[in-house]
């Protein structure tokens, strides 16, 4: 059946069957279960809505990813992040083909078609990426015991694995990730722009494609922008850990000019986005860069830092040391309650979602169906075996930038350049305690991986080799 959609030219068919909502957490996604937040857009998942403008822009790119050369065919997954809702999505047999999804399978054909895929050299963080599917799909499917469950699970694995291989495949140097930070760098100024004409008018210029709202949200009496983002925190935080990778230009001694604009326009997005989790990242990212001058040191600091975390937890505190999280507003209106208790509970309720996780977390208290906490994600979604997997694999990834930062011989843009990998890295982290990724920004987090799995020596592979593939050798 048709149904008028919120905007002129919105196609929307509803598919027969369970009521499929949106959601803000991993587990909802994969799921299907709780609400989402009002900015991703209402009825999310589960519907086809494609507009004329939309499905244009999507034959676009995939055009463009078909005929651009080899190191141009990020261009249009960039174009597409950045400018067309999530929401845009087609679905077929109840399986939803979101745009990113329908564009990757494009590139991949592209990629076994021009046999432009080369061999890797195999390290620990690719086979982490591999388990963490696995675990994904089959405790999905020890949980829930439905076809649904498995199918999505499959195919959000299958996601994850096609961006962070694509990624794998196409950054071989360093100059590889500095031109797909250049495309983030351009298309920028035009999100800026988009987010300059929301904060004036209060109305979204992506609503009337559907997937977010017309109408910006408010909240503490500020505007929190979010353009083509399925969030407004989501969107501050994507433009925010991306500024690591606009140093490496200047860096490889092509100017600062680009970078200073990168960084301007980024801050400017994260300051109309109104909330404290990207602000706190760019805080926690500047902090991290500022260390490189003692990163000599930064072994005692991190031990410091927890000496002093578990100082608070066992002695000075009455409240878990977690309890600092509640504490955290920047901008006004910020939910830091929420946060921390949210934490609380899954500390205290290890032996519920422990064994494969668990269908839905209301039940731990007033608006816990909202997971805002990665890490709290992935336990909820797979238990302690996909928790342990994600901590590896970021553990994996520090790990690859310290033995880097240990390789003097290597040159200093080398180390520069994996500092800059590590301070991104950590800057996901960060974000990581405060939100759960979903839709766009789970595509730049894959990628940063990627670029850590490519440029640094994660550990599980000869250092000799893997120089010897960045060399080009």
């Amino acid at each position: 059946m048709v149904l008028k959609g919120p905007s002129r030219g919105t196609i929307r068919v509803k598919v027969r069957g369970p009521e499929r909502r949106p959601t803000s957490s991993v587990l909802a996604f994969l799921l299907q279960d709780p609400d989402v937040p009002t900015q991703a857009g209402a009825n999310f998942g589960g519907t086809t809505q494609v507009h004329p403008l939309g499905a244009a822009a999507l034959a676009m790119t995939a055009a463009l990813a078909l005929v651009v050369p080899r190191r141009l065919v990020a261009l249009p997954l960039v174009l597409l992040l950045c400018f067309i809702p999530a929401g845009q999505r087609v679905v077929v047999a109840t399986i939803d083909f979101q745009f990113v999804r329908v564009l990757m399978m494009v590139v991949w054909l592209r990629v076994l078609v021009r046999r432009e895929l080369r061999p890797i050299v195999w390290n620990h963080l690719d086979r982490a990426m591999v388990l963490w599917g696995f675990v994904s799909v089959v405790t999905g499917f020890l949980l829930g015991w439905t076809l649904t469950i498995l199918i999505n699970r499959i195919g959000t694995a299958i996601d994850g694995l096609m961006v962070y291989f694509f990624f794998r495949n196409l950054i071989r140097n360093h100059d590889d990730l500095i031109r797909i930070a250049q495309f983030f760098l351009a298309s920028s100024v035009a999100v800026a722009l988009f987010f300059v004409l929301e904060k004036q008018t209060a109305r979204n210029m992506f609503g009337v494609l559907g997937g977010v709202p017309e109408y910006t949200d408010m909240r503490g009496g500020r505007l929190r922008c979010q353009g083509a983002f399925a969030h407004a925190i989501l969107a501050g935080c994507f433009w925010g850990a991306l500024l690591p990778f606009y140093t490496l230009h200047g860096w490889r001694g092509r100017g600062w000019g680009l970078p200073a604009l990168g960084a301007v326009t980024s801050v400017l997005i994260v300051a109309m986005c109104a909330s404290s989790t990207p602000v706190m990242a760019i805080v926690f990212g500047v902090g991290a860069a500022g260390l490189w001058f003692v990163r000599g040191a930064t072994r005692w600091l991190r031990w410091l830092g927890v000496s002093w975390l578990c100082l608070l937890h066992f002695t000075l505190m009455k409240q878990p040391v977690w309890h600092l999280l509640s504490r955290v507003d920047l901008v006004g209106g910020s939910t830091g309650w929420h946060r921390f208790y949210l934490f609380d509970q899954f500390v205290n309720r290890i032996d519920e979602w422990g064994a494969v996780g668990v269908l839905g977390t209301g039940h731990w208290g007033p608006g816990m169906h909202d997971v805002t906490n990665q890490f709290v994600a992935e336990g909820v979604a797979g238990g302690l075996a996909r928790f342990l997997v994600f901590v590896w694999i970021v553990w994996l990834g520090f790990a690859g930038v310290s033995r880097s930062l240990r390789l003097p011989e290597a040159g200093r843009f080398y180390q520069l350049a994996s500092w800059a990998l590590g301070t991104a890295l950590f800057m996901h982290c960060m974000n990581f305690i405060a939100v759960t990724y979903f839709e766009q920004i789970v595509v730049l987090w894959q990628m940063t991986l990627a670029a850590i799995g490519s440029l640094t020596l994660v550990p599980g592979a000869s250092s000799v080799r893997q120089l010897a593939h960045l060399n080009g050798d």
